[in-house]
C-alpha cells in the first residue's frame, strides 16, 4: 500500500494511506472554518480520474451556508444553478428570494496536476459541526462522486473513513468578531456618527 502525504498551503499535513494515487480525497484547504465568519475557501482537486483529465466540478453549496460567492476561474467556464426560496429573506433594504445551489466549473485540468476552485462562504453558528461540499468530478465519460457524510453524533476525523469522502469543513469557535466588533456595536457606533447602518 502507497502512502501520500498531502499538505495543503498553511495546513497541517494529512497522511492518507491508501492502493493507488487515483483514491486521493478532494479536499478543502484547512479543513477548519471559524463560526459566522465568511470564509474564503479553497477546493482543492489534486489529480484525475485515473489518467484521465478533470473537465468539471459540480459543488453543492449546503443549505447551511447563508452566503455563497464562486470565483471566476480564469480558463474554465462557470456556471451557477440557484434555488429559490420557501419565504423570502430580507437583508438590510435587499430582499433575496433565490440563493446559490450548485456552481459548475468546466475546464480542463491534466490528471497529474493540481487544481485550485475557490469561494466565499458564511459559515453557520453552530461549533462542531460538519459542513459539507459534496463534489462531482467528472473527467470525460467518467465521474467520481464525493458526496459521503458521516452522522451528525460522529467526530470530523471520521470523514475520512468513508469510501469517498465529501469535501468538508469543521465549524470552530473564533477568537472574536470577525469585523472587531459585533454587528451591534457596529449599528450603534454608525448611528452616533451619523452614518448609514450599513449592510447586515
Amino acid at each position: 500500500m502507497k502512502k501520500f502525504l498531502f499538505c495543503a498551503a498553511g495546513a497541517l499535513c494529512v497522511l492518507i494511506s491508501m492502493p493507488n494515487a487515483a483514491n486521493a480525497h478532494l479536499v478543502i484547504e484547512n479543513f477548519k472554518g471559524r463560526a459566522g465568519y465568511n470564509e474564503f475557501l479553497t477546493l482543492m482537486v489534486p489529480h484525475g480520474c485515473g489518467s484521465q483529465p478533470t473537465t468539471q466540478i459540480r459543488m453543492k453549496v449546503p443549505e447551511s451556508v447563508a452566503l455563497f460567492a464562486p470565483e471566476q476561474k480564469a480558463g474554465w467556464e462557470t456556471e451557477v444553478v440557484m434555488r429559490k426560496l420557501d419565504e423570502p429573506i430580507r437583508r438590510g433594504p435587499t430582499v433575496i428570494t433565490e440563493v446559490f445551489d450548485e456552481v459548475i466549473w468546466r475546464g480542463n485540468l491534466p490528471a497529474n496536476q493540481l487544481g485550485v476552485f475557490k469561494f466565499l462562504a458564511r459559515m453557520p453558528n453552530a461549533v462542531g459541526s460538519i459542513v459539507a461540499f459534496r463534489t462531482i468530478q467528472t473527467c470525460g465519460d467518467e465521474e467520481v462522486r464525493w458526496v459521503d457524510v458521516i452522522e451528525e453524533d460522529q467526530p470530523a476525523w471520521m470523514m475520512w473513513v468513508a469510501p469517498e469522502p465529501s469535501p468538508f469543513v469543521e465549524v470552530i469557535a473564533p477568537d472574536g468578531p470577525q469585523l472587531g466588533a459585533s454587528m451591534q456595536q457596529l449599528r450603534e457606533a454608525r448611528e452616533q456618527m451619523g452614518s448609514p447602518s450599513g449592510p447586515e
